[in-house]
Formats: structure tokens, sequence, C-alpha cells
């Protein structure tokens, strides 16, 4: 299996986050996920769980709380998958 490009990864994150988003804020790189997208803790780490089913990966608890933005949780996805 090939690893996700930064794109791939980048449509699959804004596709979980799309029903945290219901004010449809726009999801660029560096959108804030809790700040500008007004996800809530409990809904960020629903996301995080589903990027880890989805990519077979584990993202640790320390790492999760240093991502603040959309264009970060792809490079922590991408540095994990690869």
């Amino acid at each position: 299996m090939t690893a996700p490009t930064d794109s791939e990864i980048y449509d699959k994150i804004c596709e979980l986050l799309k029903p945290y988003n219901p004010k449809n804020h726009p999801i660029e790189p560096s959108s804030g996920i809790m700040s500008d997208l007004e996800v809530d803790s409990v809904a960020v780490f629903d996301v995080i769980m589903e990027i880890e089913d989805h990519y077979d990966v584990s993202i640790p608890m320390e790492m999760v709380s240093d991502i603040k933005t959309v264009g970060e949780l792809v490079t922590a996805v991408k540095g994990l998958t690869a």
C-alpha cells in the first residue's frame, strides 16, 4: 500500500470534519480546528479516532494536544503513514 498524499489526507480530514462544521466555515489547511471551525474537544477526539481507524495508525495524545490546525493534522497523519 502506498502512503497517502497530503491532498488525499486533507480531503479525508475535510470529509470527517464536515459533520462537525454545521456553520460551513471554509476548511483550509490554516483553519484552527477548535478556534476557526468551532469543533469542540469531544468531537476532535471522534475525528481523531475516525482518522486512526481509516489509516490504521495511532495518534499519540501528546501529539493531539499540539495539533491546532487542519494542516498540522495533515502533517501528523502523513508522518504516521509514511
